[in-house]
């Protein structure tokens, strides 16, 4: 990835900043501060997360500035290592963007977000992913090229799959944002990731190929979301192939009759008799939306034998 979007030594996505100290705090309540403080440093975990919640009281009483310059970065700097924290985290960060000023300085909270998307528990990065894709749709073109893109950049060539996982879940949402040049870009990352030598990385390829899919223009459906999906349906793991069904009813939405039976009968076919039930299980799972979408005659007649076939399938799910 880091070849293929080669940005020039971007700026981090915030500012570290000085470590702050709470006690500085300036409200009309210090009192309620000072409890605040004092339960983000407790060593009991509910007293944490009830802090956690009751970071806007925090952050409107340092201001707007303040937030930005010295909240983030401790929180940032401070990271916890208890799961359930890191959740709370990440999900308070996407709706954060109020308390830093409005849209305009969304991308500071970019930086704790990212780090919380290399976490290693699975959901922590899910929602890690899911904030930072609420940031991007009230931050403009300039700061998601600034700030996002190089993001992306870094978690795309992390040396765990952690990062590279999480990265998946940001192409779809930074592509309508960029300029034709990074779009080029983000899909030869992309490219990248669908190719990449773990399973998981190639599971969240596939699982977000729609996504991309539903953004790219028609002509780079057929070069670059078709062959993805000809890459992943033929993975030889059976865990990244059930997740190529959806992907490939997105695709039959957007070619037309000829097109689906050139370029995706060889791939429906394949699919509708895997050698996994449980690829099998998720074309019966999606059958009425492919046979809707494809509107060529030959391919609906193999589809119907393929649904009686399925209906006789050995394995009972």
């Amino acid at each position: 990835m880091a070849e293929h979007m080669a940005i020039d030594n971007a700026p981090p996505a915030a500012n570290p900043g000085p470590h702050y100290d709470f006690q500085d705090a300036q409200a009309g309540d210090l009192g309620a501060l000072a409890a605040i403080a004092d339960a983000m440093k407790s060593d009991n975990l509910t007293d944490r997360l009830e802090s956690l919640k009751r970071l806007g009281v925090l952050a409107l009483a340092m201001g707007e500035e303040r937030t930005r310059d010295e909240l983030i970065p401790f929180l940032d700097e401070s990271i916890d290592d208890e799961d359930e924290l890191l959740l709370a985290l990440a999900e308070l960060l996407g709706d954060f963007v109020q308390y830093v000023g409005g849209p305009k300085y969304a991308f500071v909270l970019l930086r704790p977000l990212e780090n919380l998307a290399t976490a290693e528990e699975t959901v922590v990065r899910d929602k890690a992913v899911e904030s930072i894709n609420k940031l991007v749709e009230v931050m403009d073109q300039l700061h998601v090229e600034e700030y996002l893109i190089p993001c992306i950049a870094r978690l795309s060539s992390g040396e765990w799959f952690t990062s590279r996982s999480s990265a998946a879940g940001l192409y779809a949402a930074a592509y309508g944002k960029v300029t034709d040049a990074i779009q080029s870009k983000l899909r030869a990352g992309y490219d990248a990731l669908c190719k990449d030598d773990t399973p998981m990385i190639r599971r969240a390829a596939a699982s977000n190929l729609v996504g991309l899919v539903e953004k790219i223009e028609k002509g780079h459906v057929l070069t670059f979301g078709v062959p993805n999906l000809r890459q992943l349906a033929g993975d030889d793991q059976d865990s990244v192939r059930l997740l190529t069904v959806e992907p490939l009813v997105a695709i039959t939405k957007r070619l037309t009759m000829s097109e689906c039976r050139q370029h995706l009968g060889e791939i429906v076919q394949r699919l509708c008799v895997d050698k996994s039930w449980r690829v099998r299980y998720m074309v019966a799972d999606h059958f009425v939306a492919l046979a809707t979408n494809v509107k060529d005659r030959d391919m609906q007649e193999e589809l119907l034998n393929v649904a009686i076939s399925l209906m006789h399938d050995s394995e009972a799910e």
